[in-house]
């Protein structure tokens, strides 16, 4: 029998953030392609309602516990340096540094056909914003240099 390596968390989190970024971007790519961008639309806003659903099952019922939910995947899944405040009414997911971002523009530099501004913007109008918008919640985002800085209200 072949052992199998432990990775470290660093190695787990890369190997993560490759694999989203490259089925993301993958299917988002072929879906464009062969049946138009209406269609990537409409496979973000299903996918929105489903984790919504998802969201309200896990208790998340507020705009800091949405805050918390992704800050708490993005820090422990992928490796981001996350930073989050607010209180019941309003809060602030501040993505310093979104290692999902930097796993896409190493994929960029790779040849991958991907922007920065096309990542971004398919990551908060493509999916923050309809998940927020299933719970109930408004959401605004800011772009910073290595992330981006989320704001959830009521």
């Amino acid at each position: 029998m072949v052992e199998i390596p432990e990775l470290s968390k660093e190695e787990i989190q890369k190997t993560a953030s490759e694999m989203f970024v490259g089925i993301l971007v993958g299917t988002g790519a072929y879906i464009r392609q062969k049946l138009g961008p209406e269609a990537e639309d409409e496979l973000g806003t299903m996918a929105a309602q489903g984790c919504a659903m998802n969201l309200g099952a896990l208790g998340v019922d507020t705009p800091l516990k949405y805050a918390l939910h992704y800050a708490t995947m993005s820090k422990n899944l992928h490796g981001s340096d996350v930073r989050v405040e607010g209180n019941s009414e309003s809060a602030i997911l501040d993505t310093k540094t979104c290692a999902t971002l930097k796993a896409a523009m190493e994929f960029k530099e790779k040849g991958m056909p991907i922007s920065r501004e096309e990542y971004c913007h398919g990551c908060i109008d493509g999916y923050h914003k309809k998940v927020a918008a299933n719970i109930g919640f408004n959401l605004g985002a800011t772009f910073t240099e290595d992330g981006c800085r989320m704001t959830i209200t009521r």
